[in-house]
């Protein structure tokens, strides 16, 4: 081997890559970063991706995928004799020839038991789920989606009050490493990959659709609907026209009895200050809501201001 540090190129888009990525920076040389998101406006000026911001930071240079034709990016990593390619949160799937172009491996660090939850929305499916087990999974890919050859696989737990927030912060914890770990190994020649068994199950991506709240599901369901969205896109729900986001909620407490006559999105005052939504088999407390253009409030300031109406029906699309 020409080093005796593994020449890295990590591919990722997301605010979860980030940490990750400075974990494997500060232990091996990264050498590029690629994201593959397309250029973000706001108010008029360019918004950077975290990773970009993170690379160059470090004076790490960037190329965007989205826009780097995949010649290009081959041609770069043979360039830059990259020994591993490390991706996470990347959001596009990478051809073989690119796959084939780094000197050892190219691998992926993926936030679900695998093959439990291929796919785009690993994360936010399994708390949607209300899955309390859960995985690190580090594969060698194939060119298929989530299907590569196991490397490593750590499990961690997701607690029933974790939000999406709170899951990140564990999979970072452990997949930070577990990275260091395992192209510690590949570049030593000691891994042992293992075949994924079994058919496991597909996380599709998100769609609006599913940020609306059916009210007639049970608690826990929309629950783990606002845990898994929250803060963005948010678990959304309509008071008349006005398109409501729920940022924090909680299951009501058994020593709180409100009516079980109430239809199903309907929203009760209790102890003056406190709200609840009816759901198929119970209620959900509110406790941060965001109307539009608004920031995000207390429930107890939304009944002061009475921007949060008690008696009101709150539905899965805008009614007059």
């Amino acid at each position: 081997m020409a080093s005796d540090t593994p020449r890295i190129a990590v591919f990722g888009s997301s605010s979860i890559s980030v940490p990750v990525f400075d974990t494997i920076g500060c232990r091996f040389h990264v050498v590029l970063a690629v994201v593959s998101e397309e250029p973000r406006v706001r108010r008029g000026k360019l918004l950077a991706n975290p990773v970009q911001e993170w690379a160059q930071s470090h004076s790490i240079p960037v190329l965007n995928g989205a826009d780097t034709l995949g010649e290009v990016l081959r041609q770069r990593l043979v360039d830059d004799t990259i020994d591993i390619l490390f991706l996470l949160s990347y959001g596009r799937l990478l051809p073989q020839v690119l796959l084939d172009a780094p000197r050892i491996a190219s691998i992926n660090l993926h936030p679900s038991p695998l093959p439990w939850y291929r796919g785009a929305a690993p994360i936010e499916r399994q708390i949607m789920d209300g899955c309390t087990q859960s995985a690190v999974s580090i594969i060698r890919m194939n060119g298929l989606l989530d299907r590569g050859e196991l490397l490593a696989q750590e499990p961690f737990t997701i607690a029933d009050s974790d939000y999406r927030a709170d899951v990140e912060v564990s999979i970072i914890r452990v997949g930070a490493p577990l990275a260091l770990h395992v192209i510690d190994q590949l570049f030593h020649s000691s891994s042992a990959p293992l075949s994924q068994i079994g058919e496991g199950s597909y996380a599709r991506k998100l769609k609006p659709n599913d940020e609306l709240v059916d009210w007639s599901c049970s608690v826990a369901q929309v629950y783990n609907l606002v845990r898994a969205l929250s803060p963005e896109p948010g678990a959304c729900t309509y008071q008349g026209t006005d398109r409501v986001k729920i940022v924090r909620a909680a299951p009501l407490s058994a020593d709180v009895e409100l009516s079980a006559d109430a239809p199903s999105g309907m929203i009760a005052s209790f102890l003056r200050r406190r709200a609840a939504v009816r759901c198929g088999d119970g209620w959900l407390e509110l406790m941060e809501l965001q109307f539009p253009g608004k920031t995000p409030m207390s429930t107890a300031d939304l009944l002061n201001g009475r921007r949060l109406l008690p008696g009101i029906v709150l539905r899965r699309n805008a009614s007059a």
